[in-house]
C-alpha cells in the first residue's frame, strides 16, 4: 500500500512539474498584447509590460498559476529591499493570457522608498492578453520612411526608403559603418514578405491614433516611422522610448544592411521629412 502510494505521489509530482514546465514555456514564447495597447513579454526571469501608457521591467517568479512582479533595490548600497505584486493566471492558453491581481490597492505614500508604480495593475480588475501573432490589422503601404537618430552611444543615425516593389534607399550619417553616405537596393520577394508580417502584427493604426509617449524624453535613439497607405493616408509615429510592440519593426529597419546588398547610389535621395516632432511628457509633482 506504502509503495503505491509514493508511486501516486510521485506520478502527481512529475504531472504537475510538467504541467508548470509547460506552462512556464508557454508564457514566455509569446509576445502578449490587446488592442487597448495593453503588452507583456516574460523572459526566463524578467518581465517587461506596458499597461497604461506605462512602460517598466521587474522581475518574476511563477509557481503553478500563482504570479508575483517583483522590484528589487538597495538603499544606501547595503540595505536591499524588494516589494511585489501577486497575480493569479485565470486562463492560459496558445493564444490567450488573462491575469487579475490578489493584492488590494495600497497607499503609494505609506512609505518612503516606493520603486514599485503599483497603480497600472488596477487600472482592471483583470488583465486579458492575446498573442500578438494573431493581432493583425492589414497594413497596405505604398511607401515607408524610417529616421533613426544617435543616441549616447553608438546608435546608428540613418534614414531609410522602402516602397512596395521593395526599392530600398538608405542614407547612413554616423555609426554606420560602411554603409556611411547613399545606397540603393532591393529586398527579395521573401524579405518583402518578412516586413508586411511585422507591418501587420504592429498595431500601427492603433498606436498611431492612441498612444502617445509618457515617459520623459531618454537617451534612446529618435525614431519616426512615417508610412504612407495606398488609399491615400498616412501614419506618423515619433518616438524615442516606443511601445515595445514596434520594437520588432525597429530592429528590422536598424538591421536592414544585413537583409540586402547595397550599392552606392549615383545621386542623393530625398526622403520624406517628419512633420511630428514633439513628445508628451509626463512630469511628476515630486520632480
Amino acid at each position: 500500500m506504502k509503495a503505491l502510494i509514493k508511486v501516486i505521489f510521485l506520478c502527481y509530482s512529475v504531472a504537475a512539474f510538467s504541467q508548470s514546465k509547460s506552462s512556464s514555456s508557454l508564457l514566455t514564447n509569446t509576445d502578449w498584447v490587446n488592442k487597448n495597447l495593453d503588452y507583456i513579454k516574460f523572459y526566463k526571469d524578467s518581465v517587461r509590460y506596458n499597461l497604461g501608457g506605462k512602460k517598466h521591467t521587474l522581475f518574476y517568479e511563477l509557481k503553478n498559476k500563482a504570479l508575483t512582479f517583483k522590484e528589487k533595490y538597495s538603499v544606501g548600497g547595503t540595505d536591499n529591499r524588494e516589494e511585489k505584486i501577486n497575480f493569479r493566471i485565470k486562463s492560459l492558453s496558445e493564444d490567450r493570457l488573462i491575469i487579475y491581481p490578489l493584492d488590494e490597492q495600497l497607499d503609494l505614500d505609506q512609505e518612503v522608498h516606493y520603486k514599485l508604480d503599483y497603480a497600472p495593475f488596477f487600472n482592471r480588475k483583470e488583465f486579458v492578453f492575446y498573442d500578438r501573432e494573431n493581432q493583425v490589422d492589414y497594413v497596405d503601404y505604398k511607401k515607408i520612411t524610417f529616421h533613426g537618430s544617435t543616441c549616447f552611444g553608438t546608435c546608428p543615425s540613418f534614414s531609410l526608403e522602402i516602397n512596395r516593389g521593395g526599392q530600398v534607399f538608405y542614407q547612413g550619417r554616423i555609426y554606420t559603418k560602411e554603409f556611411t553616405g547613399d545606397f540603393e537596393g532591393v529586398l527579395e520577394k521573401d524579405e518583402r514578405i518578412a516586413l508586411h508580417k511585422l507591418l501587420n502584427r504592429s498595431l500601427l493604426f492603433a498606436i498611431n491614433d492612441n498612444w502617445k509617449q509618457l515617459s520623459r524624453v531618454t537617451d534612446n535613439p529618435r525614431y519616426n516611422y512615417i508610412i504612407e497607405l495606398r488609399n491615400g493616408d498616412t501614419v506618423e509615429i515619433n518616438t524615442n522610448d516606443q511601445h515595445p510592440i514596434l520594437d520588432k519593426l525597429s530592429e528590422y529597419f536598424v538591421s536592414i544592411t544585413e537583409k540586402l546588398e547595397l550599392t552606392k547610389a549615383k545621386e542623393k535621395h530625398s526622403y520624406v521629412k517628419p512633420s511630428v516632432y514633439g513628445f508628451q511628457i509626463v512630469v511628476r509633482d515630486d520632480e
